[in-house]
């Protein structure tokens, strides 16, 4: 019988560990990313050259080695004095991109810290599940959309033709993600009718 229960603290304290370590990785990925997002937002508004990555080119025809064949579908841009609106239209696509990952970094810290209280099933856990769900839909798709503006306005800058007026490219995934974790949401909201029973009967 001791043994049985000192096997059972063990494992216990492993779990809380493992916890403790996902919810400081998840704490320390989003506080990472929240810093990461400020620079580039400083970066975009104040620096007078601009490094702009995966901007679509109209003719993707790659020459740069004979005897070779391809396409370079898209390449970096260091713009020099690039225009405010172009500006904007970057910092809400870091925005949108940076609030997916803060807000899911978020919500597992909270998971983990309602799982070491012994109380995951929580009215708290389902809101936050379903608001992640939603940031993931609308950020995921809206960084695709303010990135294909932000190029947009930079082909416009540039005024080449070697950039596309407009080229937004949409990436479903996040669709998937946002339903998936609707899912998980819609299973929480479950297991706290079914705890709250339970409670009730004891």
């Amino acid at each position: 019988m001791e043994t049985t229960t000192r096997a059972t603290r063990a494992l216990t304290l492993i779990e809380k560990t493992l916890l403790g370590f996902i919810a400081g990785a998840a704490a320390a990925i989003g506080a990472v990313t929240l810093v990461l997002l400020v620079q580039r937002i400083v970066e975009l508004a104040t620096r007078q050259t601009i490094d702009v990555s995966g901007v679509i080119l109209s003719d993707p025809a790659f020459t740069g080695v004979p005897g070779a064949t391809g396409s370079i579908d898209s390449v970096t841009l260091s713009v020099d004095g690039l225009d405010a609106a172009s500006r904007g239209w970057l910092i809400a696509a870091s925005i949108a991109a940076a609030l997916v990952t803060i807000s899911v970094c978020a919500a597992v810290a909270w998971l983990c810290v309602r799982v070491f209280l012994g109380r995951p099933f929580v009215r708290s856990a389902t809101w936050a599940i379903g608001i992640v769900a939603i940031v993931v839909m609308v950020g995921g798709m809206g960084s695709a959309l303010f990135t294909g503006l932000a190029h947009a306005e930079l082909a416009r800058f540039l005024d080449t033709d070697a950039l596309p007026a407009l080229m937004v490219q949409l990436d479903l995934a996040p669709f998937g993600w946002g339903a998936a974790l609707a899912v998980v949401a819609a299973a929480f909201e479950i297991g706290q009718r079914m705890q709250r029973d339970s409670e009730g009967l004891v």
